[in-house]
């Protein structure tokens, strides 16, 4: 590991730096080699040029984007791929393709999985439509696809999360690449589909001698899968190496940060009295899935079966699992915005009734909500103080009042009075993921509900979000319930553990004791699963 199979690089990218409508570059002399059956890892912040740089060597800028200088060049057949003045050579779809972090966006949902990937067989190979179908069952063994033939006519929403990506691959592979660029495609995964994804492209590596350049935040999947890692900051590289100098041995202190904030210490809280505060009893919800003529439901999916569980005042209960285990349906329970189709949930000391005006009432007066994806949350017409200052007005506050109120919440969440009168779009993602928690605090909970609140933020910004909740919370006295499938993110900020399996608790307990010495045999497999358990040390032995 960590030395190439060749010591010519396959692409060698020199000084690249892309400018947006001929202001000044947004990245500036970012130079690397990328070496056939290596891997390469580009890190860093949201802004830091990752994406950019991926974009510039595709050929793929955002509209008014241009590379001002500095070159990418296959050196095996010396051609130039990109170069200024819009010289853009990049062979897309013929032995160069990326892999996006989100599938579901990148497939066209209204088109079976199979097609999409022999259109791009007959558009790039020029392949007849039989040969085409052939060579798609065989892409779709090699990802390692649940029976080919049967995957080929399917919708992309009939394929979990982890299958999509396998497509995305696929697809990727149809082009017979020899760099493969993979833009966060793990980010979104649970901690075992991530793990066969990643142990999926390494093994894709060593049978295709691919060259990848994989753009990542998360230090652990890093850990997991490179061999050089490079280190960006501001447009410009600031470090690089191999994987186990620069963990180990960093020489940057933007390195040292991102390697310290990675760390997630355990946030200590005052214990919390064994006041009651959730109670969960019997609880099971089922969706319909088909009905007969007479509107009769004839087969249903069960998301949520038999849940009991109880949340204790000023509690931070971590709610694990992977997508689909129910763990999204079973916090909509608890605040009612899914009606529960049997048992009874009680908040603090009074039921939680969907279908009842005076309990919803209540009950979003006591318990909030932040989401996973803060922009989609905010309203983009509108400036945030405008925002927060509705959900005031709404609490009876005048409008004076309000506008008070409003700075107020923003300078307690880490932003400014100025902030008010700007518009979501001209935050950053933990800015934004500020805001949100802001306006959930506008209602003056008791309890909030965190789904995946930090999970597509990078890790220094994951933590400044972190110490944020837990400030909050020790001066509110909340309760929280934490809901992820980032064990790292719970372990550093809960003190209990819930872990949701098919729909069922299957271990719940102290956080510590779970960690070190989980009881159930799903709890195991997820522990195991964990990116970053790749020895550094032995890699720095055996180079």
């Amino acid at each position: 590991m960590g030395k190439s199979l060749t010591e010519t690089p396959l692409l060698q990218i020199r000084n690249l730096s892309v400018a947006f409508n001929g202001a000044e570059p947004v990245t500036r002399g970012v130079t690397f080699d990328l070496f056939k059956g290596t891997t390469t890892a580009l890190l860093g912040e949201s802004g830091s040029g990752k994406s950019i740089t991926s974009s510039a060597i595709m050929g793929l800028l955002p509209k008014g984007g241009e590379v001002v200088e500095g070159t990418v060049t296959h050196l095996p057949s010396g051609q130039c791929w990109i170069a200024p003045n819009g010289v853009n050579q990049a062979p897309l779809g013929q032995g160069l393709s990326m892999v996006f972090q989100d599938p579901m966006s990148s497939l066209n949902p209204s088109m079976r999985v199979g097609l999409q990937v022999t259109e791009v067989l007959m558009l790039h190979q020029e392949r007849s439509k039989s040969e085409s179908r052939i060579r798609v069952e065989h892409l779709f063994e090699e990802v390692e696809l649940p029976d080919p033939a049967l995957t080929f006519n399917k919708y992309p929403h009939e394929l979990s999360g982890g299958q999509k990506q396998r497509i995305m691959l696929a697809i990727a592979l149809a082009a017979e690449p020899e760099v493969l660029i993979a833009d966060e495609p793990t980010t979104a995964l649970d901690v075992t589909v991530q793990q066969s994804i990643l142990a999926l492209l390494k093994k894709l590596q060593v049978q295709r001698g691919l060259a990848i350049l994989f753009i990542t935040h998360d230090l652990d999947v890093v850990r997991d899968i490179a061999d050089t890692v490079l280190v960006l900051k501001d447009g410009g590289i600031v470090e690089q190496g191999p994987i186990w100098k620069v963990f180990l041995h960093p020489e940057h202190p933007y390195t040292s940060a991102l390697l310290e904030a990675q760390a997630r210490p355990q946030r200590i809280f005052k214990a919390p009295e064994k006041e009651a505060y959730i109670q969960v009893q019997g609880v099971s919800k089922s969706f319909p899935v088909s009905r007969n003529l007479f509107g009769q439901v004839t087969d249903a999916f069960s998301a949520v079966r038999q849940v009991n569980t109880t949340i204790y005042r000023g509690e931070r209960v971590g709610l694990v699992g992977e997508s689909g285990s129910g763990k999204s349906t079973l916090g909509r329970l608890i605040l009612g915005l899914t009606a529960a189709s049997a048992g009874s949930i009680m908040l603090d000391g009074q039921p939680v009734l969907s279908d009842d005006r005076k309990s919803m009432k209540r009950t979003r007066r006591l318990a909030q909500l932040v989401f996973q994806d803060p922009y989609s949350a905010l309203n983009p017409h509108m400036r945030i103080g405008t925002a927060l200052e509705e959900v005031l007005m709404h609490l009876g506050n005048k409008r004076l009042m309000a506008k008070k109120r409003a700075i107020a919440l923003l300078e307690e969440v880490g932003l400014s009075a100025e902030d008010a009168k700007r518009y979501p779009q001209s935050f950053s993602g933990g800015q934004r993921q500020r805001i949100v928690i802001a306006r959930a605090l506008a209602m003056e909970p008791e309890f909030l509900v965190l789904d995946e609140s930090v999970a597509a933020l990078d890790v220094q910004i994951q933590r400044s979000i972190l110490d944020l909740l837990a400030t909050i919370g020790d001066e509110r006295q909340l309760t929280f319930l934490f809901i992820s499938h980032d064990l790292g993110v719970v372990q550093s900020f809960c003190n209990r553990l819930l872990v949701m399996q098919h729909g069922q608790l299957v271990e719940t307990g102290d956080t510590s004791e779970i960690m070190n010495n989980p009881q159930h045999p799903y709890t195991q497999e997820l522990l195991s699963s964990r990116a970053g358990k790749r020895s550094l040390e032995a890699l720095e032995n055996n180079a």
